[in-house]
């Protein structure tokens, strides 16, 4: 592989400005993106322990679109459920095996929207639409001249030796991953404000608190403008006066936050800004998730690899979540050039950008081009050493990505 080093890349701490999104733990595109993610890992787990690879599958269609609930203080219900639309390919048996997959994937659905959302009940309030194929992408359809490739049978393996994963896994389409590091403290900042209003332990504490929180910054210099959206749950909201108290709760929880960033000589907050008391206008939610209330997620619209949506950083257009861990080169070259760019600021002390692209069908431990852009400073014979370190360990970044390791959301 060709590995170039450039020193191109201004310091993002020096940037005159900056803009920063965050879409929450509850927010319709995020449990879209966890969820796909989810579904594939467990699949993945599945097919590795009865077949001993990770067979063939794609998750990353996924949609969660939006039903309709009453809310009032005190109180809600269900008028319409949410629907889950689980969408794509995926291997469903392998030679004459059948594989039995469904059932296991609704199961873990339940379990984790049953988690996440509150006052749900996925038997009554899910509608499930399974919509997967096995067919393939090329190759000849007529099986009795040439339609015998291997290449015809990845999504339908008559055995192991007809998906190349099995062996030296190779780049399933032309792509391109990309990494960077380290967080800037706005990034950080508006991270750490999500965890501390959505973590398990504060649902814990404040259960009266949603999780579909979305928070926009942006930064001029050192001057901050937080604003953020943070819904509370209604049955646990017995008045107006009490949605008051709560939402001092919250701005006391975002103000400690965000003592922790002195290098801010000011930060405006502005929570809610949608409330209208006067005319009953709240931030309330029967599940805490505006999934209840029409709107809809999808994989790939909400937090980039690194779980924020930064303007000014590189980002491919690649939804990551739910597509096969083993040899989907996106998805693959995305968390390897995290890594990379990790690697380098934490034992060479210099932020990077690195960009990783494939061919269709070249090996996936052989990028067609690697490119790593830092500063001056960057030392290039240990930057190309840990390159190829990483890149010649992707089946670790497989097994990275198979226990949930990446901030993909």
């Amino acid at each position: 592989m060709n590995i170039n080093i450039l020193n191109d890349l201004r310091d993002p701490k020096e940037e005159q400005f900056e803009v920063v999104e965050r879409k929450g733990r509850g927010h319709p595109d995020t449990l879209s993106d966890r969820l796909a993610e989810l579904l594939s890992r467990t699949y993945s787990k599945y097919t590795m322990e009865h077949y001993g690879a990770v067979l063939r599958h794609q998750f990353d269609k996924l949609s969660l679109m939006g039903g309709k609930a009453e809310v009032r203080f005190g109180s809600g219900n269900f008028r319409s459920p949410i629907r889950l639309l689980i969408n794509g390919r995926v291997t469903s048996k392998v030679g004459d095996e059948d594989l039995f997959f469904r059932d296991l994937l609704i199961k873990t659905a339940k379990q984790f929207l049953e988690k996440e959302l509150r006052n749900f009940d996925f038997t009554i309030d899910c509608r499930i639409i399974m919509e997967t194929t096995s067919n393939r992408t090329r190759g000849m359809s007529d099986q009795s001249k040439k339609g015998s490739s291997p290449i015809n049978f990845r999504f339908n393996p008559r055995s192991l030796k007809d998906i190349p994963e099995a062996s030296r896994p190779l780049s399933n389409d032309t792509a391109v991953g990309c990494g960077w590091a380290p967080y800037t403290d706005l990034e950080r900042l508006i991270l750490e404000v999500e965890d501390s209003l959505t973590s398990d332990a504060v649902r814990e504490k404040y259960p009266w608190l949603g999780s579909d929180v979305k928070i926009m910054t942006s930064r001029i210099k050192d001057k901050v403008n937080l604003t953020i959206a943070c819904p509370q749950v209604c049955t646990l909201v017995d008045s107006a006066d009490q949605y008051k108290e709560n939402s001092k709760v919250i701005r006391s929880i975002i103000d400690n936050v965000v003592k922790k960033y002195p290098m801010f000589s000011e930060v405006s907050i502005h929570l809610n800004t949608g409330d209208d008391h006067e005319h009953e206008m709240f931030y309330l939610l029967y599940t805490g998730s505006c999934i209840e209330s029409g709107d809809e997620g999808q994989v790939s619209r909400g937090n980039r690899l690194g779980g924020v949506i930064s303007s000014r950083r590189p980002f491919s257009i690649e939804g990551l979540s739910g597509k096969n861990p083993s040899y989907h080169a996106g998805k693959i070259y995305s968390v390897a050039a995290l890594d990379i760019a990790n690697r380098i600021w934490k034992e060479l002390g210099v932020p990077s950008e690195v960009f990783i692209t494939s061919q269709i069908d070249r090996p996936l431990d052989d990028p067609w081009t690697v490119i790593i852009n830092s500063i001056d400073d960057i030392d290039n014979v240990r930057t190309e050493s840990i390159a190829r370190e990483v890149l010649s360990n992707l089946p670790q970044v497989t097994n990275n990505l198979l226990e949930g390791k990446y901030p993909l959301v």
